[in-house]
């Protein structure tokens, strides 16, 4: 009999009994806007918070990103996006290759090996974060700011490192394993 019911209740598009969850009881209706941070949802963006992200305080990683965009924006000017320049800086200062020791025989190697993208990425953040740290402004948004806007103008610590890694993978280029019969 209660289905019956039910279904002539819906079929008159009635609703009699209208709930309401304590959720929305307990929300406030209040218009005032909280200090969101506004971080893109990029991938490069994102492995740059969850990088800078201590102890799963994700929100706090985004804020210093979104403050330290605020600053380079006043460094590079308002016409320039400091997510584009960003993204430059990463690309810039991302390292092609690492060098991975192996023993052969009795001797230590360095055989150098390609980096995937997202490996890339991952280096040239970590060293400008290194190289941030170091840098003498008072604030982190300001320090990462000044070092994004070092690596986009060729100065930074990060570019000479990236160089020196280079090098050392060309001196040592003899000892990539490279296979030349791929046709087959």
């Amino acid at each position: 009999m209660a289905s019956t019911v039910l279904q002539a209740l819906r079929q008159n598009g009635t609703n009699m009994f209208k709930f309401t969850s304590a959720i929305q009881l307990a929300r406030p209706m209040s218009t005032a806007t909280t200090n969101l941070t506004l971080v893109p949802n990029d991938e490069v963006v994102s492995q740059l918070v969850n990088t800078i992200m201590r102890d799963g305080k994700k929100a706090r990683a985004q804020r210093l990103v979104s403050d330290s965009m605020k600053c380079l924006t006043k460094k590079i000017g308002a016409e320039e996006d400091p997510y584009t320049v960003l993204h430059e800086a990463i690309e810039t200062a991302s390292p092609l290759l690492k060098l991975s020791s192996t023993k052969k025989g009795s001797k230590v190697v360095h055989v150098p090996t390609a980096l995937r993208d997202r490996q890339r990425r991952r280096r040239a953040i970590v060293w400008m974060l290194d190289a941030a740290k170091k840098r003498g402004e008072t604030s982190f948004e300001e320090r990462f700011a000044a070092e994004i806007f070092d690596v986009t103008q060729g100065t930074s610590t990060v570019l000479q490192k990236k160089q020196q890694l280079h090098k050392q993978a060309l001196a040592n280029r003899a000892n990539a394993q490279v296979s030349y019969n791929t046709q087959r």
